[in-house]
């Protein structure tokens, strides 16, 4: 019966069989194989001096000395640019006449105050002058030795030159303290018409150095235009941005693989030394910062950088290539019948290969798909 059923079956059948059996054996494959992986996290960015800072003009004006070109170096406190402005100039001179003016009214020597205590000295005499008559007076009344009209005019001096007395040195002492206030307001005035002076003198505010400068001599300027940038000499870092998708995996103290632009296909060490918490909206990124792990000599900065950034590493895993591996993580393995397929658990995994934790062992043959 069963031979009989055999030979029912058509050649072109048989054929076709046997056509589709070959050709599941001549399948290509490959063995997974025991290597070191390491996965890591693509970046890019820039290479920075450490402590960069922009200089801007903090006042409006025109450029009339430049000290400082691009690459020179700079102290704190060293002037980049001077920049003139007359009226400010100006402001500073009248507010120094206030102040010295204010300041001369409240020293031994002050006009108003002198004047004041000439006054005080005629008002004593005279006081004391009507202290007298106004005892004699009283005396001679009390003996009926002059009228009352006469008494009253001599009490009336007494207490008018007294009241007079007490009045100017109650006025001296108002107009003293007054002049101290005025004293302070004028010094107050000064101070910022030399900080507002101050401002027209463009200076570093640390040792480092004028990596580019944007203003020539007498070009205007306005308040708040960037004018210089400034940074460490040496000390160079790397800003770099990593997408959304992989800033979980970024870690402070991971290493760091660097290519620059300028150099081609050199590559440098450097380590994840910050992670800011504040996405990029415009590109979805996040910056890191990282230093390099030795003292490479740079005098370039601002190109471009490619960096990855690794998160993990295994010496001797299990590992196939990405491109066998198939939908919802499988790979089909040949077998003696019709192939099968896995299903795979990835661990680490690169551009080009994935560790394989569970599914397959490193005997079997993984077939590689046919590109469509």
């Amino acid at each position: 019966m069963n031979k009989k059923f055999f030979l029912a079956i058509p050649i072109a059948a048989v054929i076709a069989i046997m056509f589709v059996f070959g050709s599941c054996n001549k399948a290509k494959t490959i063995k997974p194989e025991h290597k070191d992986i390491t996965e890591a996290v693509y970046a890019s960015g820039f290479l920075v001096p450490k402590n960069e800072y922009k200089v801007f003009a903090l006042s409006d004006g025109y450029i009339v000395a430049k000290n400082k070109e691009g690459g020179d170096e700079v102290k704190r406190g060293e002037e980049i640019f001077k920049v003139q402005n007359d009226a400010s100039a100006s402001k500073l001179g009248a507010s120094f006449s206030a102040y010295n003016i204010a300041k001369l009214n409240t020293s031994d020597n002050s006009p108003v105050l002198l004047d004041l205590k000439s006054k005080i000295k005629s008002a004593e005499a005279k006081y004391k002058n009507d202290s007298l008559n106004f005892v004699r007076y009283k005396n001679m009344f009390e003996a009926q030795a002059i009228t009352k009209t006469q008494y009253d005019q001599a009490v009336l001096a007494y207490e008018v030159s007294s009241n007079d007395l007490k009045s100017l040195s109650e006025n001296y002492k108002r107009s003293k303290d007054q002049l101290q206030v005025e004293l302070k307001n004028a010094q107050s005035v000064m101070a910022a018409s030399n900080l507002d002076f101050g401002n027209y003198s463009i200076r570093s505010v640390m040792d480092g150095m004028v990596y580019e400068t944007y203003k020539d001599l007498g070009e205007a300027v306005r308040r708040t235009e960037l004018v210089a940038l400034v940074g460490e000499k040496g000390a160079k870092i790397l800003e770099l941005s990593v997408d959304q998708q992989d800033i979980d995996k970024v870690k402070l103290g991971q290493e760091v693989i660097v290519k620059l632009d300028v150099t081609g296909s050199k590559t440098y060490k450097a380590k994840v030394s910050k992670i800011y918490p504040n996405m990029n909206q415009q590109d979805q990124s996040f910056k890191v910062e990282a230093l390099f792990s030795d003292n490479y000599e740079m005098n370039f900065v601002h190109t471009s950088v490619e960096a990855n950034i690794i998160i993990a590493h295994k010496d001797k895993a299990l590992i196939i290539p990405k491109n066998v591996i198939q939908a919802n993580d499988e790979v089909e393995i040949k077998s003696l019948g019709m192939n099968k397929k896995v299903k795979i658990k990835r661990g680490l995994e690169n551009l080009e290969y994935v560790e394989v934790e569970e599914g397959i062992k490193a005997d079997d043959e993984v077939v590689i798909p046919k590109v469509k």
